[in-house]
């Protein structure tokens, strides 16, 4: 298995600083990846991950595997978790990788490195096999189904749109919109 400190450099130039979410990032992904028998050098084209957070641990997965959300890889989910599944698209195995929530530096710690070296994977991360029931338009690749809105004009991809009174409207027009017009 890969040392997580071998991608702290790398971590640091991207994300902008070293913090905990970064080195538990770089833990949780390189754990992910052993999981599946994968290393980061490793073709991870049929890999994709599913982070459960938007903050730092997200820029760790990006330093280690290289994988974007443009290329409909990842999957992000705000429910403010430290935790990342990988599923191997090949096979379908797919594993949970989590922070458990019992340990915390102090705030006056001034060596992150050492103060997580200190601690074993099984100490501070959960491992879960699971199942990822992904629908056909799931999958990466090119579209499987476009729609036009017919109030906005707007095209909506992969089954994304909502019906309303038998319309097909894509999601802010049917009322789940995250902005406001102003």
């Amino acid at each position: 298995m890969t040392n997580w400190k071998e991608y702290l450099d790398r971590a640091l130039a991207y994300h902008g600083h070293l913090c905990s979410g970064q080195i538990l990032g770089l833990r949780v992904v390189l754990k992910g990846l052993d999981l599946l028998g994968l290393e980061p050098t490793d073709n991870l084209r049929d890999l994709m991950l599913f982070i459960e957070t938007n903050r730092c641990l997200a820029d760790a997965a990006y330093v280690v595997t290289g994988i974007t959300l443009g290329r409909r890889r990842v999957l992000t989910f705000n429910f403010g978790k430290a935790a990342i599944t990988f599923l191997d698209l090949r096979d379908g195995r797919a594993f949970r990788v989590a922070v458990k929530s019992a340990i915390h530096p102090s705030r006056d710690i001034q060596d992150l490195v050492a103060f997580w070296s200190q601690y074993p994977d099984e100490a501070i991360l959960t491992c879960q096999k699971v199942l990822i029931p992904l629908k056909p338009e799931d999958y990466p690749g090119r579209p499987l189904k476009r729609i036009v809105c017919p109030k906005c004009g707007e095209e909506v991809l992969d089954g994304r749109e909502i019906l309303v009174k038998g319309q097909a409207l894509c999601r802010a027009c049917a009322g789940e919109a995250y902005y406001r017009l102003v």
